[in-house]
């Protein structure tokens, strides 16, 4: 028997929320109990901490730990790490996820881990705990990044991978064991990728889209509802990059729903143009919680450049669906602010087409500034330039890093509050139609207001005035003028989805 602990971790101001659970921790929990191991699982997103002391004594017969980290988390990651080697100092510890498929060589180097899974989980994890159980060699286990007893670091060759018919035959999700009242709703997995490459995306398995057979999928689904009472909202996330990638699928997915009476609450994301395929807005509107649409960008060039492979006309046609079906307060269209190419003016008509998109259709609207995460083609640009690398994702609160913000967002100190008061005001107009509701979700960026407070920004006030006038006396002194308190109206931070029945 192998005992396993697989523990999936995330800065507690990311997952304060905790909107579903960790789909892979708990999909590869039950896929190792299938296969006969022994499986000690701690969710340490649940907890709310990345403390494993309160687990000693459960890990204490473990012959190997499983981590697995998004960059967003990989700062507890790391955290959990050097704990794991101090509480169970001769135990193995295999990582997975993201961000150590992409850095499999660094992490290695420079944490406890001794195995890296690269890519999808399912089978390699399998194998590596047969191996170890029988003592055999992982040097052909596709996936597997490793490090030997003299302390050099394998890649072994690339896994193939999983179609989508061995997709919708794995075991579902084992969430026998959520902790009740945890997190808003469930988890599950209906397609794998995305077809598209856009270029400030960093998800996984981009330009390879794999969906399980409708069918399978209903049936999967059908097979986790039973646990919805141990979450808050009885709500069920589809994870998908893309649920609706083939909208044909998806209005086969709700035929197959409706004909079943299951009536499921649906937190989904979707594209604009399957929004506009005849029968899918129509099959889901009764089953749709909240639901986001990447629109990106206010103009067709800025599409363009991203890759996205849509119009601001196809957008609009799509909110305006969404009203003819009364479902344009459920879904959050997400805009990007400050795409490295963007100047003032992109920014402006992003802001302008998105508040023409709520006050004529009713969409909600999220508005977020570009963040420079590993694995997109935007980062890989900036890091072949030298501006970033993975080690600045190492420490926690990277988000309010300056310079890490800055190589993305490239618009002067002063324009972030002249965005904030245009979003201010855009938010003002949709509390006199919404006084109940939040329409307009937008932050002023924590690294903008932390080195580059409003009352800094006058350029009269500079230190090389004061120079002057100390090497040249005998001038009429100046007033001091006190910084002008400067009330943004909105807060500082990361932007949230917002959900209706539960905002």
């Amino acid at each position: 028997m192998m005992d396993v602990v697989d523990g999936a971790l995330q800065t507690i101001s990311m997952d304060a929320e905790r909107e579903c659970p960790p789909y892979g921790l708990y999909m590869l929990t039950a896929a190792l109990r299938a296969a006969g191991h022994e499986v000690v699982l701690v969710d340490l997103i649940a907890e709310q901490s990345v403390d494993l002391t309160p687990h000693h004594r459960a890990l204490q017969d473990c012959q190997l730990v499983g981590v697995g980290a998004t960059s967003l988390s990989w700062p507890s990651a790391r955290v959990v790490l050097h704990q794991i080697e101090k509480l169970l100092p001769n135990v193995p510890i295999v990582l997975g996820g993201i961000h150590p498929t992409m850095f499999d060589r660094y992490v290695l180097d420079t944490t406890p881990a001794t195995y890296v899974v690269r890519g999808e989980g399912e089978r390699a994890l399998l194998r590596l705990c047969a191996c170890l159980s029988t003592g055999a060699s992982v040097a052909d286990i596709p996936g597997l990044t490793w490090r030997t007893p003299d302390g050099s670091v394998v890649r072994n060759p690339a896994a193939a991978k999983i179609d989508n018919e061995e997709l919708g035959v794995f075991p579902v999700p084992d969430y026998a064991s959520l902790a009740p009242g945890v997190y808003k709703g469930l988890a599950i997995e209906s397609s794998r990728g995305c077809a598209f490459d856009c270029s400030f995306c960093s998800t996984s398995y981009r330009r390879s889209w794999r969906p399980i057979p409708a069918e399978e999928f209903v049936d999967r689904l059908t097979s986790v509802l039973p646990h919805l009472p141990l979450t808050r909202y009885h709500s069920t996330y589809i994870i998908d990059d893309e649920f609706s990638m083939n909208p044909r699928r998806a209005v086969r997915i709700t035929e197959l729903l409706h004909d079943r009476g299951l009536e499921p609450w649906l937190v989904y994301d979707s594209r604009a143009n399957d929004l506009l395929f005849p029968g899918y807005v129509e099959g889901m509107a009764d089953l749709t919680c909240q639901f986001l649409v990447g629109a990106e960008c206010g103009y067709d060039e800025g599409l363009k450049r991203i890759g996205k492979g849509t119009t601001t006309e196809k957008l609009r046609l799509a909110a305006a669906k969404l009203a003819r079906f009364g479902i344009s307060d459920r879904a959050d269209f997400s805009f990007i602010l400050g795409l490295p190419w963007e100047s003032m003016d992109e920014i402006r008509t992003t802001i302008r087409f998105a508040a023409g998109l709520h006050a004529e259709f009713g969409v909600r609207i999220l508005l977020q500034w570009y963040l420079q995460i590993p694995g997109s083609r935007l980062w890989e640009a900036d890091r072949s330039a030298g501006l970033v690398n993975e080690v600045m994702y190492d420490e926690f609160g990277f988000f309010r890093n300056l310079y890490l913000f800055r190589t993305g967002v490239r618009i002067a100190p002063d324009d972030f509050y002249d965005v904030a008061h245009m979003v201010e005001g855009l938010q003002r107009a949709t509390r006199a139609r919404y006084p109940e509701r939040r329409m307009v979700e937008f932050t002023f960026p924590s690294a903008i207001a932390a080195y580059f407070p409003a009352g800094v920004l006058d350029g009269s006030d500079s230190g090389l005035v004061r120079l002057r006038e100390v090497s040249r006396p005998g001038r009429a002194p100046t007033a001091v003028l006190e910084p002008t308190t400067v009330d943004l109206g909105v807060p500082v931070g990361v932007p949230r989805r917002h959900f209706i029945g539960y905002q």
